[in-house]
């Protein structure tokens, strides 16, 4: 459908960010850092677009050709965090000579920094806020973020089983319950108590030793014994 204010401009169909040039990736962030800030401080359902062009500039035009509209800007919001997460996986992913207990570590600590950021809680704040008055974002949310990160870590958790470094049956398994180990009680922790973050030494220790119990758990045979 036509935007009855903006003819020819469609809400929902969305420009590739990559064929945006440097100043338009610029006016792309300034977009979503506003509306991520005036969603967690006034709702997602308060917020209207003329709140977000008015305090980040721009067009609705512009904002509909970036976004389409503005569950657009919030599922954008969400691939950003999402994207920023799984980079902490792709280490691993290129190089067959990291070991898993370096790769997991490496991606579990990335990992739970991440979500333990201001950013990242607030979107989930949002989603806990007002999640049932928008449940297609709410459903878009797992499928960009935890499903995805868990078939992410489950490709690479099924290529240690293949080459014998692991001994995991259900990769998709293994992989949601070592993502729930690693950050299951810091981020409702987070969330209940946003300052009562723990501090680098102790998340790196709880880190560490969940990477250790889920290793014990799934190595091969071989490669435990002496």
């Amino acid at each position: 459908m036509t935007s009855s204010n903006h003819p020819g401009t469609v809400p929902g169909t969305v420009k590739d960010p990559s064929s945006w040039g440097p100043r338009g990736m610029a006016r792309r962030q300034a977009i979503l850092a506003t509306a991520r800030r005036l969603f967690l401080d006034k709702g997602f359902e308060k917020t209207t677009l003329s709140d977000i062009i008015a305090e980040a500039g721009g067009s609705r035009a512009t904002l509909y050709e970036h976004f389409g509209d503005k569950e657009g800007l919030f599922r954008a919001i969400m691939e950003e965090d999402n994207a920023m997460i799984l980079s902490g996986l792709a280490p691993a992913q290129a190089d067959e000579h990291v070991t898993p207990e370096a790769a997991l570590t490496a991606f579990a600590l990335h990992l739970v920094k991440a979500l333990l950021n201001e950013e990242t809680t607030g979107t989930v704040r949002i989603l806990i806020a007002e999640g049932d008055r928008v449940p297609d974002i709410a459903e878009a949310f797992f499928r960009i973020g935890p499903e995805n990160a868990i078939g992410r870590l489950a490709d690479y958790l099924q290529r240690l089983s293949d080459k014998g470094a692991l001994r995991i049956e259900d990769p998709a398994t293994a992989a949601q319950a070592f993502l729930g180990m690693v950050t299951g009680n810091l981020v409702i922790r987070r969330l209940i108590l946003p300052q009562s973050a723990p501090a680098i030494p102790d998340l790196d220790r709880y880190v560490r030793q969940a990477v250790r119990l889920f290793l014990n758990g799934a190595r091969a045979p071989e490669a435990t014994a002496n």
